[in-house]
């Protein structure tokens, strides 16, 4: 039976074609306008179907392709949102770079338990299952709400925190170290500990292995600004002084432990000794300041006067940690401890040098003679060994000092020179000018402090320049300069190289290498001040070589240096060092380690008293043009 279908259910078409059986007239179309509404109800709704109808129009033909819209995760957390959270849905951060105490976490308390939170917390959290942690700071805000949630203030049920959508643990990371960096309220070993997690996640996230310059442009790219150099003891420090890592301080780092750690470590890779022989020395010195944290209930230790806790911090001894490095490295090794920063300058001048050449290297023993209380004259003394320097300058003694004598009543002595021989040597000496301050000659024997030779009577306990005439006079008994050098208090560092009387000879002795004591000559002459004609006039003329040739002209003083350490020099008539007579200077490792330390030694005068090298001196008028 077929299905009647009224009206309503036909289509147009068939209910057109149904009136046109039954001979029903389909109605006109009346394409004239709709009439305009009289009322103002009407013209109100006409003019806003005409609107919608525009609308539409606009909306069916759009001007440029649709841009489909990306898939969102309904469960992501929307950027820089404000919520209410429940305390206990928020944690510390894991990577937070601050491990310690906050310095200012009572005062923050003080302040949170009167006023609340009134700086809310920005968080973040890694996925729709994790708890939210602090996002660039607010770990000890945190902290501090929980502690107070948990004594029983209802206020810190809830925090209102702003949320911020999770940028990966490398970001998160950036923006601790940037927010505790402002507040300078981080320590070195945190700072360290926290770029060393910014490049690991940040390697992990983006698949790459960063360079250190590569670190610390992207450190920089996220508003921290470290340098190379602090990236790098930043690194050693967590590769190589965790155990110290609290008690580090970046000076320290930098100027002492880590120069010297990298030495003992250099050399113990010559002599395959691995550096876990140097982990004891590191466990000795934390248990030490663990020790001293105990004794003085977190602070300093006890004060051995009042018998009550010193508030001093804990601090590190650096220079102790380098000197039981040197220890253990020479226990290690098998030789004398003060044997070892000749070895480190050794590496460090030939990096290619043996562990036989190394064992080579020794050190001259100080010599203590004895002398009568109260006489007048102090005998001659023995020379003091030489130092060895493989083999170079083997069989040849050192020169021997004079007895000079002592008499504190006597006029100013004059200039002199020290000349060595077999037997002995002989002053060289002559009138003073009265317009000259005195010279006195530099004596390399009697006893000494340290392993430096006792200096002249004229070089007092105070004298400046008394630790650079030592390393000076320590130079000398390793390649025989003894009858060049004059002490002039009035010269920048207190000595004065004269022109030698036999660059071969010294004495009636011959010397092997007559090319290392030419050198070594040179070197001290270019930083004693002396050609420079305002200093090198405060030598006697009488009793210099040097200065009585200088002030005869240039032409003198060109053939006078040329036949004394047989050299050129300038167009000028200065005075010339070839660059292969430096680098006989720093090849031979003691005598390399010595120049270095009396560099140091000179730059440290030179800061501690710049008045020796800014006085105005009144022009010779002897001396030519």
């Amino acid at each position: 039976m077929a299905t009647r279908r009224t009206p309503e259910t036909l289509t147009a078409v068939e209910r057109a074609a149904a009136l046109a059986r039954h001979g029903t007239q389909l109605p006109a179309l009346n394409m004239a306008p709709n009439k305009l509404p009289t009322s103002r109800t009407g013209a109100k709704n006409a003019a806003y179907n005409a609107l919608v109808s525009a609308n539409l129009n606009q909306v069916a033909r759009p001007s440029r392709p649709a841009v489909p819209t990306p898939s969102l995760d309904p469960k992501a957390d929307p950027d820089d949102s404000f919520s209410m959270l429940p305390i206990n849905e928020l944690e510390a951060y894991a990577h937070n770079p601050r491990t310690g105490r906050n310095p200012r976490y009572d005062d923050l308390r003080a302040s949170i338990i009167a006023d609340g939170i009134t700086n809310p917390i920005t968080v973040t959290r890694q996925n729709h299952g994790a708890k939210f942690h602090p996002y660039g700071g607010g770990n000890t805000r945190l902290t501090i709400a929980k502690e107070l949630y948990e004594a029983g203030d209802s206020r810190f049920s809830h925090l209102k925190v702003i949320v911020k959508a999770w940028p990966g643990h490398a970001n998160v990371i950036s923006a601790h170290l940037a927010e505790n960096e402002n507040r300078g309220e981080i320590s070195f070993w945190e700072r360290a500990q926290g770029v060393a997690d910014f490049k690991s996640q940040f390697e992990a996230e983006h698949r790459v292995a960063l360079s250190t310059g590569e670190l610390a442009r992207e450190l920089k790219s996220h508003g921290i600004n470290f340098g190379v150099k602090v990236i790098q003891n930043f690194a050693f420090a967590v590769e190589h002084l965790k155990p110290l890592g609290q008690w580090l301080k970046a000076k320290e780092v930098n100027e002492v432990i880590r120069p010297g750690m990298t030495g003992v470590m250099a050399v113990a890779g010559k002599f395959d000794v691995a550096t876990a022989v140097f982990e004891p020395v590191l466990h000795k010195h934390r248990d030490q300041m663990l020790t001293r944290l105990a004794a003085g209930d977190g602070k300093g230790g006890v004060d051995k006067e009042t018998s009550e806790p010193d508030t001093k911090p804990v601090e590190l001894d650096a220079a102790e940690l380098v000197a039981d490095l040197h220890q253990a490295l020479a226990t290690a090794v098998g030789v004398s401890p003060e044997v070892v920063p000749l070895m480190i300058s050794a590496v460090e001048s030939n990096s290619r040098i043996t562990a036989e050449e190394l064992r080579a290297i020794q050190i001259r023993k100080p010599i203590h003679p004895t002398s009568d209380v109260g006489s007048t004259a102090r005998l001659p003394a023995p020379a003091p060994q030489q130092r060895a320097l493989g083999g170079i300058l083997s069989g040849v003694p050192p020169a021997a000092t004079p007895p000079l004598v002592a008499n504190p009543t006597a006029a100013p002595a004059p200039a002199t020179k020290i000349h060595g021989s077999a037997t002995g040597a002989s002053l060289q000496a002559g009138t003073t000018s009265p317009d000259r301050p005195a010279t006195a000659p530099m004596d390399s024997s009697g006893p000494q402090a340290k392993r430096n030779p006792r200096l002249p009577d004229q070089v007092k306990e105070g004298d400046p320049t008394a630790h650079v005439l030592s390393l000076v006079l320590d130079i000398s008994d390793l390649v025989v300069l003894h009858d060049c050098i004059l002490h002039v208090p009035e010269m920048p560092f207190g000595y004065f190289m004269d022109l030698p009387v036999s660059l071969e000879n010294v004495g009636d002795k011959t010397l092997t290498y007559p090319q290392l004591r030419a050198a070594a000559w040179k070197f001290l002459a270019s930083l004693s001040g002396q050609v420079d004609p305002q200093w090198f006039t405060f030598a006697d003329r009488e009793q210099s070589r040097w200065a009585s040739a200088a002030l005869q002209g240039p032409d003198v003083f060109r053939q006078s240096y040329s036949d004394a350490l047989r050299a050129f020099t300038a167009e000028t008539g200065d005075p010339a060092m070839l660059l292969a007579e430096v680098y006989l200077m720093f090849n031979q490792p003691e005598l390399g380690y010595l120049t270095v330390q009396l560099l140091r030694a000179m730059e440290q005068l030179r800061l501690d008293h710049p008045e020796r090298f800014v006085r105005t001196v009144t022009t010779d008028p002897d001396l030519p043009d």
